[in-house]
């Protein structure tokens, strides 16, 4: 017992989990924002990264990668190349839709998650992108 209570009292730790969490909640609205920024391909990876979450106790190394590209889809971060799936999906959306500010409102909500992680694991590369862009 005293072995699990020092785990889940881990700032890591307990980031992790509820980051983990809030993704598999928000499941549905993460798999539609997938499909209008980044169409198919995106959707996949989406998907295949939330069936990965429910089969896992912790984030792996590739885990934390995919979770880290799905907020850059949210971000937007590849729009401004006109040659991407991501620009012409984005290309389609109208700018009045009530979606975009549910979007924007997912993609605050991730990052913040990230943000409490990658500060409470800074030593880790995977999350030097999102410190720095903080």
């Amino acid at each position: 017992m005293t072995f699990i209570t020092s785990i889940s009292s881990s700032p890591a730790i307990a980031a992790e989990i509820s980051l983990m969490r809030f993704l598999l909640s928000r499941a549905e609205a993460l798999m539609s924002a997938a499909a209008l920024l980044g169409g198919q391909v995106a959707v996949r990876r989406t998907a295949r990264l939330l069936e990965d979450l429910v089969d896992t106790p912790c984030l792996n190394r590739r885990l934390r990668k995919e979770i880290v590209e799905l907020h850059r889809l949210l971000a937007l971060d590849r729009v401004d190349d006109l040659e991407s799936c991501e620009a012409r999906c984005f290309a389609e959306i109208d700018p009045a839709s009530p979606v975009v500010e549910e979007i924007c409102e997912l993609t605050d909500a991730v990052r913040a998650h990230l943000l409490t992680l990658a500060n409470s694991e800074s030593d880790d590369p995977v999350w030097q992108g999102i410190l720095s862009a903080a």
